[in-house]
């Protein structure tokens, strides 16, 4: 009797986590919202581009129409390896993080953006370790840049409005 009662409430959650798979082409989208083309209901799930040799290119996930992420994939033949990641502004179809990822070295770097989609920092890593930082206000370089120079050597440098102002 225990294992019927606990497969039904598994049976029950599963159902509220699964989620759609369709084509890109089975949605369309409509006053910043993503319906399926289908039954023209706001779409849930995940819609892909999938190439005729199965290679999964590019993927997005909406909840209720709106979208969550997108995920941009290397060519490859083994198992996806994501090159972008975008995160979204909830409610919107406004990027608020892009997520960048190298293929040959193990580099990260992340692009966060206002709700107006004005660039508001830049951090690059290699290997876990902060290699180049910035701050950006109204796409123009605003606070201070940390990166490295040829030899290694750490630098710092600070913007206004775009400008060179000191140097560290």
């Amino acid at each position: 009797m225990k294992n019927i009662l606990l497969i039904i409430i598994f049976c029950s959650f599963s159902g509220l986590f699964a989620q759609e798979k369709v084509g890109l082409k089975e949605i369309y989208v409509e006053n910043n919202l993503a319906y399926k083309v289908a039954n023209e209901q706001l779409f849930s799930g995940q819609a892909q581009k999938v190439r005729r040799n199965g290679h999964l290119v590019y993927e997005e996930y909406y909840e209720k129409g709106i979208p969550v992420k997108s995920i941009l994939y290397y060519n490859g033949t083994e198992k996806p390896k994501p090159v972008e990641l975008t995160e979204f502004y909830e409610k919107t179809f406004d990027k608020k993080k892009v997520t960048t990822y190298g293929l040959s070295k193990p580099t990260v770097e992340f692009k966060y953006y206002d709700q107006n989609g004005k660039k508001t920092l830049i951090e690059q890593y290699e290997d876990d370790k902060l290699t180049y930082r910035c701050e950006y206000l109204e796409n123009k370089k605003h606070g201070t840049e940390f990166c490295y120079d040829d030899d290694g050597k750490e630098l710092e440098i600070e913007y206004r409005n775009g400008k060179k102002v000191a140097q560290k």
